[in-house]
């Protein structure tokens, strides 16, 4: 049976804020942010929660963005981090009247939370100061500090949200016991030899660098081209990074996720798969047809955009081509670089870094403290769940707070199947609402188990 909040009114008042939150469109973009949005996003969140206001310091930092201070008692623990980002991804021009429900209408229908946001990131927002406002209702009081640090960027690299909140605390010598924000999920994989949900742990991110390639060749009339013109010559450099990918690595983390996710396994296969040269060469195919796995063991070569020409009969001079690679840890920006050029090898097309580029983030530590606080709590709101690290492929803002923590996990307390996993950044995002007062409970347990003396007590146990 899903958790339940103490009591339907609460769990009306929860909803009903993250349908007001829908309804503010804080749309991150290049061309789509409003700051007005923001400044009435803010002032919801005061009006909405009057006791975490009252009892809480609040920052603004940056431009929009907001870290709040819950005090502990313990002045020498730790502090607890709870992040979550304001800013949602616009909706794709063309596709408002593919919605169920209008993206930014905010409708509760069919058991569904329905709207922009509802996954990334205002729903786990929501829970986040739900729980904190119950708790002080409830007359808790904190062991361990609790910090809840909302970006305005996510969704444009955090450089103005959470790079300048980590900024701010790395000033201030605040080393967090733990980080969690967004990245995993409760996901069922919907095979037959798995028939458990995964509570997938996010503890490393792949990197992130676009190159742009660019072919130049003589112009002219079509009536008398060469070989090649630099549309051409810009084709054979992309067909031959398609052609040659990055290798296929059975690195540390996915390692640990199959070490994890073996015990529960059927008997065949884990003996089969104990055997760790047979499960790298095995793991290796399977990437070759699974894109998900693919992904999870290379660094990943998308071309996104292509640019070339003026008119039907005009050679053109200039090509460009924009290739988006994520990289996998242990290979940098440099070395990302350096294989792209070895690949393209010629002369008359030019690879350089555009824009925004990042290598992988660390590996955060399971053994720390931080760790057994986040596993405790999920075991406890998802018992049927198995718990396995994994190496977010994407992005979030975590990879910010790398600089002020070792224990930085990427997790929301979001159930799924194949059918959500497009959902985020896609039409008809929503969530179940059982599982919205399950996001509740799950932040209101983590600050609980978040005290030392929970923390100590926990260890004690896994020991």
């Amino acid at each position: 049976m899903p958790l339940r909040l103490p009591g339907d009114p609460l769990l009306d008042r929860a909803s009903d804020n993250l349908l007001k939150a829908i309804r503010i469109r804080t749309v991150s973009g290049e061309e789509d942010r409003h700051e007005e949005e923001f400044k009435s996003f803010h002032a919801f969140l005061e009006s909405a929660y009057p006791l975490v206001h009252s009892r809480l310091e609040k920052e603004v930092v940056g431009e929009a963005s907001l870290l709040y201070t819950w005090q502990g008692a313990d002045r020498a623990a730790r502090p607890l981090v709870l992040a979550a980002h304001m800013d949602v991804v616009p909706v794709e021009p063309g596709t408002v009247a593919d919605w169920t429900h209008p993206p930014f209408d905010g409708v509760i229908a069919d058991g569904f939370i329905w709207g922009r946001g509802t996954m990334d990131c205002k729903g786990p927002l929501i829970a986040i100061l739900e729980a904190v406002e119950s708790l002080l209702a409830d007359g808790h009081e904190p062991e361990r500090s609790v910090l809840l640090a909302f970006g305005e960027d996510e969704e444009m690299g955090g450089s103005d949200g959470a790079a300048k909140i980590a900024e701010l605390l790395e000033s201030r010598g605040t080393n967090p016991e733990l980080v969690v924000d967004e990245g995993g999920a409760v996901v069922d994989l919907g095979i037959p030899l798995f028939k458990k949900p995964i509570a997938a742990i996010g503890i490393a991110e792949k990197g992130y660098l676009t190159l742009e390639l660019e072919a130049r060749a003589g112009g002219g009339h079509s009536s008398m081209p060469p070989r090649h013109t630099a549309i051409g010559l810009l084709a054979r450099a992309i067909a031959r990074l398609e052609n040659h990918q990055f290798p296929p690595r059975v690195g540390e983390i996915p390692t640990l996720t199959l070490d994890w996710l073996l015990p529960e396994l059927p008997l065949y296969l884990r003996i089969a798969l104990g055997n760790a040269h047979l499960t790298r060469f095995l793991m290796k195919a399977a990437s070759r047809w699974f894109a998900p796995l693919s992904a999870m063991l290379r660094t990943t070569t998308a071309v996104t955009m292509i640019n070339g020409g003026t008119k039907d009969n005009v050679l053109p001079q200039e090509a460009r081509a924009t290739i988006n690679l994520r990289l996998l840890p242990g290979e940098t920006r440099e070395s990302t670089l350096a294989r792209v050029r070895n690949v393209v090898d010629d002369r008359n097309v030019s690879v350089r870094i555009s824009g925004f580029a990042e290598d992988p983030t660390r590996t955060s530590d399971l053994d720390r403290p931080g760790f057994g606080i986040l596993e405790r709590t999920i075991r406890e709101i998802f018992p049927e769940a198995v718990i396995v690290p994994y190496l977010v492929i994407g992005m979030t803002d975590s990879r910010h707070y790398g600089r002020v923590s070792d224990s930085v996990f990427r997790f929301s307390p979001i159930r799924g199947g194949a059918e959500e996993q497009g959902l985020p950044h896609g039409t008809d995002e929503r969530i179940r609402l059982d599982n919205f007062a399950e996001f509740i409970e799950f932040y209101a347990r983590l600050i609980r188990n978040s005290s030392p003396s929970e923390t100590r007590e926990n260890l004690e146990a896994r020991a």
